[in-house]
């Protein structure tokens, strides 16, 4: 996901990390930040922190990332529209992949872009679903210091003791 505003623009280090394995030109700057500490590795301790860029040119390069779930666009929508918007993505994903299977094998072979369309796409409807998650507090998410959450919005629950697995295992005496 990526939050635009005025000033800079927030990606989320998932992103980044798929970005990083597709064919798109990275600029310099996107890997310097994400690498600047050494080798970074993205799990699901950290997959959804967001990462600030502020050249122009990284706003800009952002932007024209239309895969990437903008935050500004879903934030505000209700659960049956993301869920409306997903299915409109999976059927532009169907359309293509239509396309795409059926040309000839030769003709695939000159139509790279196609595969990675749809795969673009499906990382777009997997966003879309942690959105949503997000916002029904199934997950947790820190935004960046002033940007408003969305409405509905439900916050995470707290795990306070130990998780449920260990604790089947082990119960408090």
């Amino acid at each position: 996901m990526k939050i635009i505003t005025d000033k800079e623009v927030y990606v989320q280090k998932n992103d980044i990390a798929y970005l990083n394995q597709t064919d798109i030109p990275i600029l310099a700057s996107v890997y310097t930040k994400m690498l600047n500490n050494g080798i970074i590795i993205i799990d699901d301790s950290n997959r959804y922190e967001f990462v600030k860029f502020d050249k122009k040119e990284e706003i800009e390069f952002f932007k024209k990332l239309d895969w990437i779930v903008d935050y500004n666009k879903v934030k505000d929508l209700t659960e049956e529209e993301i869920i409306s918007l997903a299915q409109s993505i999976q059927q532009e994903r169907e359309t293509i992949a239509h396309k795409y299977n059926s040309l000839k094998s030769e003709e695939r072979e000159n139509h790279p872009e196609m595969v990675r369309d749809c795969e673009l796409l499906e990382f777009k409807i997997y966003s879309l679903r942690d959105f949503l998650w997000f916002k029904q507090g199934h997950i947790k998410m820190t935004l960046p210091e002033g940007i408003t959450l969305p409405k509905d919005f439900k916050p995470a629950k707290e795990e306070k003791d130990l998780p449920k697995l260990i604790r089947k295992f082990f119960p408090k005496r």
